[in-house]
């Protein structure tokens, strides 16, 4: 199954203009010709308009307060340095997000994150099927918006009975827009479905229960569902303690089960978890690309205060790290320099990030058992050879190349 988080990747700085609004991704000279998804999302950084916007607790996408790391720079990496090639540090350094609808900063990344979610879940459902998706909106009547979002809820569901749609994803949007720039949304609460095997009759079905029905057509593959989920939740309502996407029928949570992505974040040479790590500035070394992922100088990088280690003698007299760990240490984040007199191109601000220290404090244990099982392994070949046979091979002894003793 294919994951698309970076189809749409957007400027990772977001300028500060005059609080609490920030430079759009997109210029205003183009909103005529970007895409509707583009246009969104530019309106979203831009229109004070947006800002007032509330129906029943529900608001637009970016509208929130920001945190103090959003969209800067962490460096997480690996000091393992004899396991690498030239004894360099592995380095990668990511973008942190707060994963959150109403920052202002990070909303794209949270609308590619759910859209990749939404994506995997319809396209695993239509597997071996002979139908796709339709994307269709159900509008209410006028007398809807008086209407709690509860109220419109049920009356959704005696709808959905009457069209006799019974698998859908449901994406509610509280506000219209008045101007086609869609700077100035009002209230007009309706209904954005992706329907498997959608047939009605529009004129009966209007009849029955005065909802207008509109078919916006297929959704023939995975970049179309993908394109379309990110498109509506550019605009959707948003709502503490309420779910944006909700999945009906044999889409539900309760029926499809969809395996999570596997992740791992570990250093591709040596295998150990990654941790996060300060980068030195000074005139002796010079500091990598804020957006590195790859080998750099150990003499750049070194550990952050509090998630740091001291080597002590045990009760047996080996020598072995003992890990110093601060629940409340503070993490170095990054971001580009904007004064092009500073002698570096990015500038480190220290802030505390839940998430990165228990991620940290989660790998500690790892790294430390790796590490006492290398400290075991006093050869190379030792750590690479795991068979009599890739000992000899590795050593050249072509002759004995057929043995087939185990270590």
């Amino acid at each position: 199954m294919k994951s698309f988080p970076a189809l749409t990747q957007s400027n990772l700085e977001y300028e500060l203009q005059e609080e609490p609004y920030f430079k759009p991704t997109y210029q205003e000279i183009d909103t005529t010709h970007i895409s509707n998804y583009k246009n969104y999302v530019f309106q979203a950084q831009s229109s004070k308009h947006w800002k007032n916007a509330e129906f029943n607790g529900f608001n637009l996408p970016a509208q929130g307060e920001y945190k103090p790391y959003c969209m800067k720079w962490v460096s997480w990496g690996c000091d393992n340095v004899r396991e690498h090639p030239n004894k360099k540090h592995y380095a990668e350094h990511e973008v942190k997000t707060c994963k959150v609808a109403n920052c202002p900063k990070c909303f794209e990344s949270w609308i590619n994150r759910q859209a990749n979610r939404t994506t995997r879940r319809l396209t695993k459902y239509t597997e071996n099927k002979k139908y796709n998706f339709k994307h269709i909106i159900l509008s209410p009547p006028t007398e809807a918006k008086n209407q709690s979002y509860n109220s419109l809820k049920n009356w959704l569901n005696f709808a959905l009975k009457k069209a006799n749609i019974k698998t859908a994803c449901v994406v509610f949007h509280p506000f219209r827009f008045q101007d086609n720039k869609k700077s100035m949304p009002y209230v007009s609460p309706h209904f954005h479905l992706l329907v498997y095997d959608y047939t009605t009759n529009i004129t009966e079905f209007y009849n029955k229960t005065k909802w207008i029905i509109k078919n916006k057509g297929q959704l023939g593959s995975e970049i179309d569902v993908f394109n379309c989920t990110r498109y509506l939740l550019s605009h959707s309502g948003i709502r503490k303690k309420t779910h944006t996407v909700r999945y009906l029928g044999d889409i539900s949570y309760r029926k499809l089960k969809i395996e999570k992505e596997p992740f791992k974040h570990n250093c591709p040479y040596c295998e150990l978890p990654l941790r996060i790590f300060k980068i030195k500035f000074d005139q002796k070394t010079k500091p990598p690309p804020i957006d590195l992922v790859g080998l750099w100088d150990s003499n750049c990088f070194e550990p952050i205060d509090g998630f740091s280690y001291k080597y002590r003698t045990n009760k047996k007299g080996k020598r072995v790290k003992e890990w110093i760990i601060d629940p409340e240490a503070k993490i170095p984040f990054y971001e580009m320099n904007e004064d092009p007199k500073s002698d570096s191109d990015y500038t480190e601000n220290l802030h505390y990030s839940f998430e990165e220290s228990l991620k940290i404090s989660m790998a500690i244990p790892a790294i430390s058992d790796r590490y006492y099982e290398l400290s075991n392994m006093k050869n190379v070949t030792a750590r690479k050879c795991q068979t009599l046979e890739n000992f000899l091979e590795f050593s050249n002894f072509r002759t004995l190349s057929q043995t087939k003793l185990r270590v």
